[in-house]
């Protein structure tokens, strides 16, 4: 009977596990042409380049990014535990909407929430949404520009000579959170010749 019950809530977890992963797909594009990573590594020229983010709209309601000239979240990992992930939904900065300024914001502490919602036409990605079936949108937000919230200053694509770390991160739709659980992860660092 204990092995039943025991097997029971194995397959219960492991189910619940499953449901858990975030269908999305990110990639970094540059002319038109998608960027393969080496070793989690995207080598870009100094020229602007764009984040397309492909995910079930019923299932997503967006991305968290965290952007910087250090690698102090980047080096994290791919499986460590975020130490903040429950303060990370309040350290969102400002952004509008439809991306007008083509930009990233750059800073260790806080967050940007590029989410998509269309039935308030209001969204942190460029304008023109691409339906691939009826429960799956592709999103691009285009980078032409890094900004640095604090200073309140750009710095153009030509001009960026480090790398930058990207950290993507996805968790349970704001409607269904609670306590805030991580479905989907990627990091990026892009090197700029």
């Amino acid at each position: 009977m204990k092995t039943t019950i025991s097997l029971f809530i194995f397959a219960l977890v492991a189910t619940s596990t499953v449901f858990s992963q975030a269908k999305v797909s990110l990639k970094i594009v540059q002319n038109g042409a998608a960027i393969a990573p080496v070793n989690g590594e995207y080598e870009l020229k100094k020229a602007p380049f764009s984040v397309e983010f492909t995910f079930d709209v019923n299932n997503v309601d967006g991305v968290f990014v965290n952007a910087d000239f250090t690698d102090a979240v980047y080096k994290i990992g791919d499986k460590a535990p975020l130490a903040d992930l429950q303060d990370i939904p309040f350290k969102i900065v400002k952004e509008d909407n439809f991306n007008p300024s083509k930009q990233i914001a750059i800073n260790s502490d806080t967050w940007s929430f590029w989410f998509y919602n269309k039935g308030t036409n209001e969204y942190r990605w460029d304008r023109d949404i691409k339906t691939v079936d009826a429960n799956t949108v592709t999103a691009i937000r285009t980078i032409e520009q890094v900004y640095f919230p604090v200073k309140e200053k750009a710095v153009k694509m030509t001009d960026v000579g480090e790398p930058l770390y990207l950290f993507f991160l996805v968790t349970n739709p704001y409607n269904q959170r609670g306590v805030v659980r991580e479905q989907y992860r990627q990091r990026a660092k892009l090197n700029f010749k």
